[in-house]
């Protein structure tokens, strides 16, 4: 049996894959600011500096992962390909379903409330302290509408194609690059402390250290987010193709640690423990009184900063967050296709525009899907507490792939592989650890534990009956079928 040709071309070179994948881990990524933001709630002991470098460090067996398994399997879906083929295939579409795709929607329909929150209003207090703006801004129905605005222009870059994202993305680099530069220069043009490279004073707990793992790596992960393009990608099968990888996750982790020390020296530790147990707490007072978080980027209005270099780090923010919202759009649209081409989702959904090279259907599938979320999250704001569902699981989806490398590793009888897979199996497994075992994480909430195990489950019912209905009309189920779609797919020995 032939799987069908998924219509997909060769757009992205490796100098690509890493902006790619540097922009969607993003300098100004929600979990970035909650990383400054909880630390000194959830781990006082522990040290930013020490515990991000020890994640780069652990990321890479991760990354490697990821790269033999796209070596392997150079096909468009990525981890719903990886655990299809080597575990099983309800399992890569339940976790890669739910985690890559109802989540990350569910993820974007926030990004008009965070951008208005980490931009918007920081902006307008720094201009002219005016309530009425913000509280214009921040309503509702503004919120709605500039997120409807971002999701189309998202999705037009979408449907027209890779070719053109790719050419965009290099502006969206540089825009996001010149931002973090501005940042930069605004906090270390400010020092008024020490610069203390290394633990906050209070520093006891190596323990607490890694424990910051659980809040950075919701960004740092997505390192690997290219490999939902595997198919599109030159070189794939490179060894480059790690580095592109490993060097995004370095630019950001070098990026995360230089504002944080700048933030200390500028701003003093005292100073960012104090407003983020306030905020914790509920008791915000000033500009933090308008916003969800202590963020950075208004942590820095109290710098006065140079009007310029403020605009300059506005708009990669902006530009970063937008960037996000396109990644995730085209990434899930490559899920759903290869999950279509599977059967497992209608075939309807397999289609591919012969002029753009995009699944257009696919596309549409996500914006539908991104837009009901939207509605809910902005109108049904008691919704609000499910999105810690979404980061609990991404660690189930990378689970189970770092499981498929383990896998692999056997087949191939390499230590290499099952080391590198195994190490970033105990990553994931150690941070979907924390979520539960620390309440300041939020995930111990019953309604996310609900969240989870009801869409999981509904899934899991999905392909189910899905997988019956393929074996009374062809004969056989998903798991045979998909064997014997492997004898022609492109797989390396």
């Amino acid at each position: 049996m032939e799987r069908k040709a998924s219509g997909l071309r060769k757009s992205m070179k490796l100098s690509d894959v890493f902006m790619y994948n540097s922009l969607t881990i993003s300098f100004f990524s929600m979990m970035w600011f909650l990383l400054y933001a909880f630390q000194p709630v959830a781990f006082p002991e522990g040290s930013v500096l020490v515990g991000t470098l020890l994640m780069l460090a652990v990321s890479i067996p991760f990354f490697y992962s990821y790269y033999i398994l796209s070596r392997e399997m150079p096909l468009a879906g990525g981890d719903y390909v990886f655990q299809s083929r080597l575990i099983n295939p309800g399992v890569g579409f339940v976790t890669t379903f739910t985690g890559w795709v109802l989540w990350q929607f569910f993820f974007l329909a926030w990004f008009g409330y965070y951008i208005v929150d980490v931009v918007l209003i920081p902006a307008i207090y720094y201009l002219n302290g005016s309530t009425y703006l913000i509280d214009v801004i921040s309503s509702p129905y503004s919120v709605f509408g500039l997120t409807v605005i971002l999701f189309v222009l998202a999705f037009v870059i979408v449907v027209k194609g890779l070719d053109l994202y790719v050419k965009a993305q290099k502006a969206l680099f540089a825009l996001m690059v010149l931002g973090g530069i501005s940042g930069l220069l605004i906090t270390f043009s400010h020092i008024r402390y020490a610069v203390t490279i290394g633990f906050p004073t209070s520093y006891r707990s190596l323990w607490e250290t890694i424990g910051t793992w659980s809040l950075g790596w919701g960004a740092l992960g997505y390192g690997m987010w290219s490999v939902m393009n595997n198919e599109e990608i030159m070189e794939v099968r490179s060894r480059k193709y790690f580095i592109a990888m490993s060097a995004a996750a370095l630019l950001n982790v070098m990026f995360v640690i230089a504002l944080w020390e700048g933030l200390k020296a500028s701003l003093g530790y005292a100073y960012i423990s104090r407003i983020s147990k306030d905020w914790y707490s509920g008791n915000m007072s000033g500009i933090y009184s308008y916003i969800e978080g202590p963020y950075y980027t208004a942590m820095m209005i109290f710098l006065r900063p140079n009007p310029i270099l403020f605009l300059l780090l506005s708009m990669g923010a902006i530009a970063s967050m937008f960037q996000v919202i396109i990644a995730i759009m085209i990434g899930a649209s490559r899920i759903v296709l290869s999950q279509a081409l599977d059967g497992i989702l209608p075939s309807s959904l397999s289609v591919v525009s012969d002029r753009t090279r995009s699944p257009v259907p696919a596309a549409v599938f996500g914006l539908a899907l991104s837009l009901i979320w939207l509605y809910l999250i902005v109108f049904v704001p008691a919704i609000g507490p499910y999105f810690v569902s979404v980061v609990f699981a991404t660690q189930i989806t990378w689970i189970f792939t770092m499981l498929a490398g383990v896998i692999l590793g056997v087949k191939r009888r390499s230590r290499v592989i099952i080391g590198a897979s195994l190490t970033g199996l105990l990553l994931n497994s150690f941070i979907a650890y924390l979520y539960i075992a620390y309440p300041q994480l939020g995930f111990t909430s019953g309604i996310s534990a609900e969240v989870v195990a009801g869409v999981t489950g509904a899934a899991a019912l999905y392909y189910v009956l899905r997988d019956m209905w393929a074996k009374k009309k062809r004969g056989f189920y998903f798991e045979e079928a998909i064997r014997m779609m492997e004898e022609t797919e492109v797989i390396r020995g």
